[in-house]
């Protein structure tokens, strides 16, 4: 028999046979011990769990995500993988996207404050109008979820409504003359952050951006001198393409409420 390097397990000194396989071990104890510490090494490290799923947390990282990359990009499997979890968790909670934008909506919606002390009816829908303006501004993608006919309703949306409502009452419009002007006043707001965000790129609110079309000043001002209305307004070179979007949705706003002041019924004495 011949010596050889030491135990791997315990470091004694082994004594290998002179044929046969060569041991590596001086013992069955110290055999097992080694491969125990070989299979912890390849057990892997206990993964943290992730915090317990709610409606309002899903709903909250849904609008993180969206606000951060688009409406476009925001899909089950998307969001399921920014939450850590498997997308079946999230129809736990939400059947479909669908049901995911509403509450999300909900969510951004109840960021929109009442006033801080009581307004007459023009101050209380300029007040509505700016609100609904600085809403599009933080979540771009609302504009889309908020801007048709029958957009998701939930308790923040009718306490907006409420608001709005509240002050058009004190004119004494009919329901429809009511709802036009809130419809107008809204529209409005909507059509200028249509604007805004397509300045922007677009993908906020799911749209493609479009190829820079803007013309050389010089071309402008030769169309400008051809159209006599056009020439005496723009006389000093065309407008600013740089728009200054919160004082046009004010201007625009104010405009609206100046014919509803005008139009406002007559008390009878």
């Amino acid at each position: 028999m011949s010596k050889s390097p030491p135990c791997a397990a315990c470091g004694r000194a082994l004594i290998q046979p002179s044929r046969g396989r060569r041991r590596r071990y001086c013992s069955r104890s110290c055999q097992a011990r080694a491969y125990r510490a070989r299979r912890d090494r390849r057990v892997p490290a206990a993964r943290p769990r992730p915090a317990r799923l709610t409606a309002v947390g899903i709903a909250r990282t849904a609008v993180e995500l969206t606000d951060r990359e688009g409406i476009d990009r925001l899909t089950m499997r998307r969001l399921a993988s920014e939450l850590g979890v498997a997308t079946a968790a999230l129809y736990r909670h939400f059947p479909d996207r669908q049901a995911l934008l509403t509450a999300m909506t909900e969510l951004v919606l109840a960021e929109s404050p009442p006033p801080a002390e009581p307004l007459d009816w023009r101050a209380a829908l300029a007040h509505e109008a700016e609100q609904e303006w600085r809403l599009y501004q933080r979540h771009p993608w609302l504009l889309p979820v908020l801007a048709r006919s029958r957009p998701p309703v939930g308790p923040a949306l009718f306490d907006i409504l409420e608001r709005s409502f509240t002050a058009l009452d004190e004119l004494g419009l009919s329901r429809d003359d009511a709802l036009a002007v809130y419809l107008a006043c809204s529209g409005l707001v909507q059509g200028l952050a249509l604007l805004w965000s397509a300045d922007r790129g677009g993908r906020s609110v799911g749209t493609e951006p479009q190829a820079d079309l803007a013309m050389a000043p010089a071309e402008m001002v030769d169309l400008i001198v051809a159209r006599p209305v056009l020439r005496k307004l723009f006389a000093s070179g065309p407008p600013d393409p740089e728009l200054d979007f919160d004082q046009l949705v004010r201007q625009g706003v104010g405009l609206l409420l100046d014919g509803v002041a005008m139009r406002r019924p007559k008390k009878t004495e």
